[in-house]
């Protein structure tokens, strides 16, 4: 069985250096629900987070189909007993690559972030973290994804921070 937690971690401006930044870059995993899912509906168990604050919602338990969609970003490919975890940094454009192929007993992770606005300039700040686990149903727990270390990581973290000017290489004539 395949086990997904995917969780997204939403700040702001004021947030985003610092040590309030440390500690939203610190967050790689968290407990998901104690209530075991009904797993005979399907082969991948998907806990989904929206707040990392609040307690667990229940994982759902869901059959697996051609294309998976994980995220917007993520999508998940079957071959033959393995998962083949597919991104793409444009999703619209459909540029999608291979990061890492899952077999069993393998553990993965994925975290992007990106940034929106809105119609009145504000800000917001996203960070996306997704792991992956493929084990035994036996295996859940409220812990399942707190192994110190993925047997694969991809990350696309890009700058987020508005330099303005600030960053473009000025050209003078000195005499």
């Amino acid at each position: 069985m395949l086990f997904i937690q995917e969780f997204t971690v939403k700040y702001d401006k004021s947030h985003r250096s610092g040590e309030q930044m440390r500690k939203i870059n610190s967050v790689q995993f968290k407990e998901i629900s104690d209530v075991r899912p009904d797993c005979s509906a399907g082969e991948i168990c998907f806990c989904k987070e929206n707040n990392t604050r609040k307690p667990a919602r229940p994982a759902k338990a869901v059959p697996y189909q051609e294309h998976f969609r994980v995220s917007e970003r993520v999508f998940l490919h079957k071959q033959n007993e393995n998962y083949q975890i597919v991104y793409s940094n444009r999703p619209a454009q459909q540029f999608f690559k291979p990061v890492f192929t899952l077999g069993k007993n393998q553990y993965g992770r994925i975290i992007y972030n990106y940034r929106t606005s809105s119609f009145d300039s504000y800000w917001e700040y996203f960070r996306i973290v997704i792991n992956f686990i493929d084990t035994e149903e036996s295996a859940y727990r409220p812990k399942l994804f707190f192994r110190k270390e993925p047997d694969f990581l991809f990350e696309d973290l890009v700058w987020l921070r508005y330099c303005g000017e600030y960053h473009k290489r000025r050209i003078t004539n000195a005499r």
